[in-house]
């Protein structure tokens, strides 16, 4: 039902998930004796067939009914009270009070259940304060119809008249139909980042660093390992996007299994992002083109992941908040004991000591501020004015370098080096930079000078590419 593997639920997985919903709707008839009469239970989850109960359209699905049956609790003046929502592998279900007679709850149930073939999928239960479950029959209304033909439902199924293998097939057929761009999320993902960093690498003339024309500062490195990096990455950028999507959804199981779940995630990120690193290597005959970018963009992709399981929609702040919150505790902790340890062999390590820059680590620890606040304000303003997309990268990427502590830069030249090359930006900027002839112009005589100096910006290079990834993500799921 998606482009990813989904998890077949099995009958004690059904079991487990019915008996903790059955442990929360009593809790929930519990505290309703706290608000005034009458009150009604409200329960609702997704009708699908099958031992697939969760994907990315499922989900979807499930998210529209909930802000379907919201609005029409809303509209006709019933409050809701104690929401609660149980996001799981084996289904979705929300639940909630409601401040009004149950009848009268169960009839917006079933105007709703019966008003489009999409909603043919919402399971809307509707107990009053005892606990007793309202059917259609006891409002002589009549039953629900078989998704795949007219009879009622509950007949088809005590007759087995239909395969399970078709009914989900037209549960599919409704989804699809209905959220087009959740069929495809992942692949969406990974072919908007493989984009990106192609983007990235074709723009030119960029100062000291690999690009169509050249090599620039790096003798050991060729446009043509930066294409076979991509193409080697770009799938661990979707799974990355994948497991933190699948940690949302967890078994029905102990209170503390969701906070455990998070825990664990970025040590996965961490360890799909080595196998990342180990694919680039051999596809590049051992020459890092990309283990900035596999670390940068895979907690975008992740921070995606997360963020489109929760509420079904993308916004590149909530994803850039997604990714703060995952890591910026454990990135910000091992800065520190980096700082207070001995230098190790990597170049970040060696910058940190000498000159206090935390790099790549710091940004996601703070949720990338420099994205946030200079590139994709820039992206969209020069987009709003029509100016040319390659253009558009180049002049962000002398904006980032002017924002950006670049480790690399520091770790070739120091940070007169770096002050140098910010100059040099500021200078071209002031003339136009990539869109006028005479900064262009600049931006080549840079180029040059930059491999002279032996200094490359590559970190501002890697969040080009995120910025680029972000701005294509938000333009499509906006």
């Amino acid at each position: 039902m998606s482009d990813f593997t989904p998890y077949p639920v099995s009958i004690e997985d059904m079991m487990r998930a019915r008996d903790e919903r059955v442990q929360v709707q009593n809790e929930m008839l519990a505290a309703a004796a706290a608000f005034p009469a009458p009150t009604a239970l409200l329960s609702f989850g997704m009708n699908i067939p099958g031992a697939v109960k969760q994907t990315p359209l499922i989900r979807s699905g499930f998210l529209f009914g909930k802000e379907r049956l919201t609005e029409l609790l809303q509209r006709e003046g019933h409050a809701i009270l104690l929401p609660r929502e149980l996001r799981r592998v084996s289904g979705d279900t929300w639940l909630c009070l409601v401040g009004a007679p149950p009848e009268a709850v169960k009839r917006l149930a079933v105007s709703l259940e019966d008003s489009e073939a999409l909603a043919r999928l919402f399971d809307i239960d509707v107990l009053d304060s005892k606990g007793h479950k309202l059917s259609r029959e006891d409002f002589s209304l009549p039953p629900r119809r078989c998704l795949l033909c007219e009879e009622a439902a509950v007949v088809c199924a005590r007759s087995r008249a239909h395969s399970v293998e078709a009914l989900f097939s037209r549960c599919e057929t409704l989804l699809r139909e209905a959220f087009p761009r959740s069929a495809s999320f992942f692949s969406a993902l990974e072919n908007q980042a493989a984009l990106a960093l192609l983007d990235e690498v074709y723009a030119a003339p960029k100062p000291g660093l690999v690009d169509r024309i050249d090599s620039g500062a790096h003798a050991d490195m060729k446009f043509e390992d930066f294409i076979l990096s991509t193409a080697a990455i770009s799938p661990f950028l979707r799974e990355m996007a994948v497991t933190a999507y699948q940690s949302c959804f967890p078994l029905p199981a102990s209170p503390g299994a969701a906070r455990e779940t998070e825990a664990a995630l970025f040590p996965k990120l961490r360890e799909i992002g080595k196998r990342a690193e180990r694919e680039m290597y051999a596809a590049t005959g051992g020459v890092n083109t990309h283990k900035g970018a596999i670390f940068t963009l895979g907690l975008l992709t992740a921070g995606a992941g997360l963020l489109y399981a929760k509420n079904g929609k993308l916004s590149t702040e909530a994803i850039l908040d997604e990714v703060q919150n995952l890591v910026g505790d454990t990135l910000l902790r091992e800065l520190a004991e980096l700082k207070a340890g001995e230098v190790g062999k990597a170049h970040g390590e060696a910058v940190l000591h000498r000159d206090g820059a935390g790099g790549v680590r710091s940004a996601a620890a703070k949720g990338f501020p420099v994205l946030r606040n200079v590139a994709l304000p820039l992206l969209r303003q020069y987009e709003a004015e029509g100016q040319a997309t390659e253009a558009s990268a180049l002049n962000v990427l002398l904006h980032l370098i002017l924002h950006v502590g670049d480790t690399n830069v520091l770790y070739r030249g120091g940070k007169e080096a770096l002050l140098t090359l910010r100059a040099d930006c500021r200078n071209i900027l002031s003339h136009g930079g990539a869109f006028t002839p005479q900064g262009t112009a600049l931006l080549s005589e840079l180029k040059e000078t930059c491999k002279q100096r032996n200094v490359s910006p590559g970190g501002a290079a890697d969040l080009l590419s995120a910025a680029l990834f972000l701005h294509r993500i938000e333009k499509i799921f906006r």
